[in-house]
């Protein structure tokens, strides 16, 4: 049990124009091939066309000499993937569909630039203003080489993921899917879909698994791309469903697995480089970019659930407290910010996946600020309107939303395919600051990142796991399992956040090196001082208590909703004064 008080220069092809780093695009009308007949002479036609994208380095600010080597990296890995692109459209004739240029050339050529142009901003990033709107520039089209080139006006249509050619696509024995799978699937060796896409689904080796231990260095970036490997998934499963009866034999090959592998290939990639950065570059990594096609009666949403993983509150010993010291600050700051009555949710994360939208790959609830997201800054989130009482308090507060499970909704899908259930609110929320249990505490910055819990828990180990759940009447008994609570009695969450800051950051590389939690005494570690810890409760008045899975918190497909993955995440946005306030009622002992 935990317990809540502790712890991208490219040479022309078929005529497409060369322009430092990309090529001019000239929107063409739509293809020739509307009918099925026509279908060979669109083929040849568009070999003699070439693919046009538009350009990149036009758009870029003055690049930094600290990013240029990255960014020219990246810029001469746009020109490759149009060559490769261009390679395929000439050898193309007569494979496929009416769609096969867009579903098996265009479309995954769109996802390799929008990775290599995401790389492009981040590096520039990391060290002057990061460059907004260039998403818009991945989307690439047919145009004629003899049309003069032009600037192009870009369709904002990708999702920034990443491209790289593994070197090694044997299928790893050990597989995952969205959701989990109990048994790996054997590919097709002929890439043929031999059974209908709306009774398989797309399983993948684990990564996770298979990863050594990550530096703390590492993790945060290892974190976003073991996020980005799920949201890859999803996405694929998502066009598996949709796609009965669409192209070929061949189209689930190469409009769904094959562009899926290059995706996964670069996210492993950029995995072993960040590892590799300050530690021993993992090796044999590359294998598992590969997936295939399983049967998808071999899996459930409930796959890691059971009834071992609830608990009937009135089984759960009572928890020990520790005592207060002598010079304890033993008083509170209640912030009244509703219950998420204004349904502000989304699937990003601000503090673990800063400017990766859906990089929660779960569904987030929040109240306070009402604008925050994955693309929110610090600006931005000063700026907005709040659902707190007091406009002084625009703190960010957010916790992964609970499901309702049950037979009526069982067979469908939430808001995603990692998560099923019918979302329900807490019926209250409170949001209280408190003391240390040996100190006097000091005032938080504003803007600080405040994290409690792992969203890779069943994966990462108990660590940084911190779920804490209990029963309205039953608050002195805390469980690290989903609680059964009796006729009367309320489901409750609790998310104790770190309270320890180094004095000096808002954030950190693996997002808690600068906030740590205080010993089992309640004593903040050496070179931190205490700033007032915030407690956040949920109470939940309808949440059902029959059935062996009657409810669960969102998850990571990977992690199949198990309770030691709860977790919460907050930004400190509280204005100088009521953050004065908040220390005097704390340190004064008063109930505020």
């Amino acid at each position: 049990m935990w317990s809540p008080s502790g712890e991208r220069r490219f040479r022309p092809w078929l005529g497409a124009v060369c322009l430092s780093g990309s090529v001019a695009l000239v929107l063409s009308g739509s293809p020739p091939y509307a009918q099925a007949g026509a279908v060979d002479v669109y083929l040849s036609t568009v070999a003699a066309e070439g693919i046009v994208c538009p350009n990149v380095a036009d758009k870029l600010p003055e690049v930094p000499a600290a990013a240029k080597a990255e960014v020219d990296r990246n810029l001469a890995q746009l020109d490759k993937q149009l060559q490769e692109a261009n390679d395929r459209l000439a050898t193309s004739t007569g494979q496929g569909g009416p769609n096969f240029v867009q579903n098996a050339i265009l479309g995954p050529l769109t996802d390799k630039r929008a990775a290599a142009i995401d790389r492009i901003a981040i590096a520039i990033g990391r060290v002057a203003e990061r460059p907004t709107g260039l998403n818009g520039l991945a989307t690439c089209s047919l145009g004629d080489s003899a049309t003069p080139s032009g600037e192009a006006t870009p369709t904002d249509q990708a999702t920034p993921t990443d491209q790289a050619t593994p070197t090694d696509q044997a299928t790893s024995p050990e597989q995952t899917t969205a959701p989990p799978a109990t048994g790996s699937a054997t590919p097709d060796p002929s890439g043929s879909q031999t059974a209908d896409p709306a009774a398989q689904t797309i399983v993948c080796p684990n990564v996770a698994d298979k990863l050594p231990d990550i530096p703390a260095a590492a993790k945060a970036e290892v974190d976003r791309n073991l996020a980005q490997l799920d949201k890859q998934l999803q996405e694929a499963n998502d066009r598996l469903a949709t796609s009965t009866g669409q192209g070929g034999p061949n189209f689930v090959q190469n409009a769904i697995l094959g562009p899926l592998t290059d995706k996964r290939a670069a996210a492993i990639d950029r995995i072993a480089i960040a590892i590799g950065r300050v530690a021993e570059r993992p090796t044999g990594l590359d294998e598992l970019a590969t997936c295939s096609l399983g049967d998808s009666a071999q899996n459930s949403a409930d796959a890691g659930l059971s009834a071992d993983d609830y608990v009937d509150i009135r089984d759960v010993p009572k928890a020990e407290e520790a005592q207060a010291g002598e010079d304890a600050s033993t008083g509170t700051y209640v912030s009244q910010c509703g219950t998420n009555s204004a349904g502000h949710s989304n699937t990003d994360n601000l503090i673990l996946a800063p400017g990766m939208s859906d990089g929660a790959q779960l569904k987030q609830d929040y109240v306070g600020n009402m604008s925050t997201d994955a693309f929110s800054t610090n600006e931005s989130l000063a700026a907005a309107d709040t659902t707190c009482r007091t406009s002084d308090d625009r703190s960010a507060y957010f916790w992964p939303t609970l499901r309702v499970r049950g037979s009526d909704d069982e067979s469908a899908a939430g808001d995603d395919t990692n998560n099923v259930g019918t979302p329900v609110q807490p019926t209250s929320v409170r949001l209280e600051y408190r003391g240390n249990l040996t100190s006097e505490v000091t005032a938080a910055p504003r803007f600080l990142r405040m994290i409690s819990g792992d969203a890779r828990a069943a994966s990462n180990g108990a660590e940084n796991a911190r779920p804490t759940f209990t029963c309205t009447g039953f608050t002195d008994r805390l469980t690290d399992k989903y609680p059964i609570c009796p006729s009367g009695s309320d489901l409750v969450r609790v998310f104790d956040m770190p309270s320890c800051w180094d004095g000096q950051n808002l954030d950190s590389a693996d997002h808690r090196t600068h906030l740590v939690f205080p010993d089992e005494s309640g004593a903040c570690p050496g070179g931190t001082e205490a700033v007032p810890q915030l407690r956040m409760t949920l109470t939940y008045d309808d949440v059902p208590t029959s059935g062996d899975v009657p409810f669960t918190v969102d998850g990571f497909a990977s992690e199949q909703n198990e309770p030691s993955t709860d977790h919460a995440g907050a930004i400190g946005v509280m204005s100088q004064r009521l953050m004065n306030t908040v220390v005097r009622c704390v340190n004064r002992g008063k109930n505020c």
